[in-house]
C-alpha cells in the first residue's frame, strides 16, 4: 500500500541534465519535415526545389505497373491519335515504312517456291477472320497499336477451315478471378517465369503457340507492353492547348473593337408583345412623318461611319486585344519534336526540316533504324503465318512436302533516300564486283531477288525464241535482231580444217633454169 501511494502523491520529477536521451526514430520521407539538401558526388542525386522530384519507386514501376495505370496510358494516346493531327501523321510515317512483310519461299526448288508464294498471296486476302482485311492491313494496324497501346495479340483461328488471324486489343489479355501469383496481368507464367499462356477476358486461357504478342522490347522484366506515346503525351496536350489559346486570341483581335463600360444596358430581344386577338388598339395612329424628316441625313451617314449613342452612365471603350506571339509557333514545333523524339524518329525527319544533302542522309538514316526495327516485330507475325499457312498446305495435300519448307525471306517497304540515281549506279557497280549480293540489290527495293531474277530469264527465253524466228524468217543474222535489246552476240569462230596449210607459199621462188647460170 505504501508503494501504492507513492506512485500516487509522488513530487514531480526534476529534469536531470546528465540523463541521456535516444535519438528520435527517423520518420518516412513523406512524414518527416524539410530538411536541408545534402550536396552528393553525382549530380543527379542532389536535390533541389526548382527541379521536379523523382519519384522513389521509379526502378520498379515497370515491374509494378497496374493494369489501370496502363490501360488509362492507353486511353491518352488514343485520345491523342484521335484528336492531335501530328500524333497520327508521326504514327503514319512508321507504319508507311514499315509494314507490309510479305513472306517469300527461300527454298532451292524454284517451282515449289513458285507455287508457296502464289499459295501465301492467296490466303493473304482471307488472313482476316471477321473478313475486312488483308494480311497487309492487319499489318498496318498492328503498327498503329503498338504506338497507340503498346502491343497487340494476334490469335489464330482454324473455324473457317484454314487458318485466320483475328486480333485482339490489349485490355482483352485480362487477370481471372483466381488468386494465383503466376499471372501476371492476365499472363500465365511458370515457375522459372516462362510464359505458358494468356488469359483471354480473364476467363479462357489460350495457349502461349496459339497467339502471336506483338510489342516493343523494352526490358526483360516486362511482359506487357506500354504506348511509347507516354514519353511526349504532354508535350502534344501542351501544344495543343497553346494552339488553342492562339486560336482564341486572333479571334477575338478580329471581332471585338469597342466596348460599353459600366452598368447593364437594358435590352429587350423580344419586342413589343403582340396583342391578343379582339383587343386592339382602337385608338388612331400618328400620321406618319413627311418624307423631308425621313430623309434626313446625319454625319456618321455622309461619312460612312457609325456613331453609336450609350445610355447615359455608360462609356464607350476601345478594346485593345494583344497580338498572338510570333514564336508560339516555334514552340509547338519544338514540343512536337519533343514527341516524336519519343517515339523513335529524329525530329528533323518529321517536321520536313530543310536540310543539306549530308545532314538530310543522315536523318534518313537515323529513321531507317526505327524502321528496321518496327520491320523486325512486322516479320514475328510473317513469319507465323508462313509456318501455320504452309504448313497447313503440305498437311492436306495442297502443297507437296519440302524438307526446308518453312525457310522463308521478307520483302518490306523500300528504303527511304535522297539520292535514288546515285545510289541505283553504285549498287549496280557492286553487285558487277561481287561486293554485293543481289538479295540485298532487290531487298532495298521491297523486291524479291529470286523473283526478279527468275523474270529475267524468262524475258531472256522469249527475246531469244522471238529473234531466231524472226532471223529465219527474214533471212538476217540473229545477232542483229539481239542488238535491238541490247543483246550482242559474240561472232562465231571459224572452224578448223585437216588440210595441209604451206607457209611459203607466198615467198618468192627462182625462175627455172637460173640456177646454175653463168656467163
Amino acid at each position: 500500500m505504501i508503494r501504492l501511494f507513492r506512485s500516487i502523491f509522488s513530487p514531480p520529477e526534476r529534469p536531470n541534465p546528465f540523463k541521456r536521451v535516444k535519438a528520435p526514430v527517423p520518420q518516412p520521407a513523406s512524414l518527416a519535415s524539410p530538411l536541408t539538401p545534402v550536396r552528393h558526388y553525382f549530380e543527379a542525386l542532389n536535390v533541389t526545389d526548382h527541379r521536379t522530384p523523382v519519384p522513389a519507386m521509379g526502378l520498379y514501376v515497370h515491374r509494378l505497373l497496374s493494369k489501370f495505370n496502363r490501360l488509362q496510358l492507353a486511353s491518352i494516346a488514343r485520345y491523342l491519335w484521335d484528336n492531335v493531327g501530328l500524333v497520327f501523321y508521326a504514327t503514319d510515317l512508321v507504319a508507311n515504312y514499315s509494314t507490309p512483310m510479305v513472306p517469300r519461299a527461300a527454298t532451292l526448288d524454284r517451282k515449289w517456291n513458285e507455287a508457296a508464294n502464289t499459295l501465301f498471296d492467296d490466303w493473304a486476302t482471307r488472313a482476316d477472320f471477321t473478313g475486312r482485311f488483308d494480311f497487309g492491313d492487319l499489318q498496318r494496324l498492328g503498327s498503329f497499336y503498338l504506338d497507340t497501346d503498346g502491343e497487340v495479340f494476334a490469335l489464330w483461328t482454324d473455324d473457317a477451315g484454314f487458318p485466320q488471324l483475328q486480333f485482339l486489343e490489349s485490355w482483352r489479355i485480362d487477370k481471372p478471378t483466381v488468386q494465383d501469383e503466376r499471372i501476371f496481368d492476365g499472363i500465365q507464367l511458370d515457375a522459372n517465369g516462362r510464359v505458358l499462356g494468356y488469359w483471354l477476358d480473364g476467363e479462357t486461357l489460350i495457349d502461349a503457340n496459339a497467339l502471336v504478342h506483338l510489342s516493343d522490347c523494352e526490358r526483360c522484366t516486362q511482359y506487357r507492353g506500354m504506348s511509347p506515346i507516354r514519353r511526349g503525351a504532354n508535350d502534344m496536350r501542351d501544344g495543343g492547348d497553346i494552339k488553342g489559346f492562339q486560336k482564341v486570341l486572333s479571334k477575338l483581335s478580329t471581332v471585338l473593337t469597342l466596348a460599353i463600360q459600366g452598368a447593364p444596358v437594358e435590352e429587350n430581344p423580344w419586342g413589343n408583345a403582340p396583342e391578343p386577338a379582339g383587343e386592339a388598339s382602337t385608338e388612331e395612329e400618328e400620321p406618319a412623318e413627311t418624307n423631308e424628316k425621313q430623309r434626313s441625313f446625319t454625319v456618321a451617314d455622309l461619312v460612312a461611319g457609325d456613331i453609336p449613342v450609350v445610355p447615359e452612365g455608360h462609356e464607350l471603350k476601345q478594346v485593345n486585344t494583344p497580338s498572338a506571339p510570333a514564336n508560339n509557333i516555334e514552340v509547338i514545333s519544338y514540343l512536337a519534336g519533343c514527341f516524336v523524339a519519343g517515339l523513335g524518329l529524329p525530329p528533323a525527319f518529321f517536321l520536313d526540316e530543310k536540310l543539306t544533302g549530308p545532314n538530310q542522309r543522315a536523318v534518313n538514316g537515323k529513321a531507317q533504324r526505327k524502321f528496321d526495327r518496327r520491320k523486325q516485330v512486322a516479320a514475328r507475325l510473317g513469319r507465323s503465318a508462313w509456318v501455320r499457312v504452309i504448313g497447313h498446305a503440305i498437311s492436306t495435300g495442297t502443297l507437296p512436302s519440302n524438307d526446308t519448307w518453312a525457310q522463308c525471306d521478307f520483302i518490306g517497304p523500300s528504303k527511304i533516300t535522297i539520292d535514288a540515281g546515285r545510289e541505283m549506279a553504285q549498287e549496280r557497280e557492286d553487285v558487277a564486283r561481287g561486293l554485293m549480293t543481289r538479295r540485298d540489290h532487290y531487298g532495298n527495293r521491297g523486291r524479291s531477288w529470286r523473283r526478279e531474277t527468275d523474270q529475267v530469264f524468262e524475258e531472256l527465253d522469249y527475246i531469244l525464241d522471238r529473234a531466231k524466228a524472226l532471223a529465219q524468217e527474214h533471212d538476217i543474222p540473229v545477232e542483229t535482231v539481239m542488238a535491238s535489246f541490247g543483246l550482242k552476240g559474240e561472232p562465231k569462230a571459224p572452224q578448223p580444217t585437216d588440210k595441209p596449210t604451206n607457209d611459203n607459199a607466198n615467198e618468192p621462188t627462182d625462175a627455172p633454169g637460173d640456177a646454175g647460170a653463168t656467163d
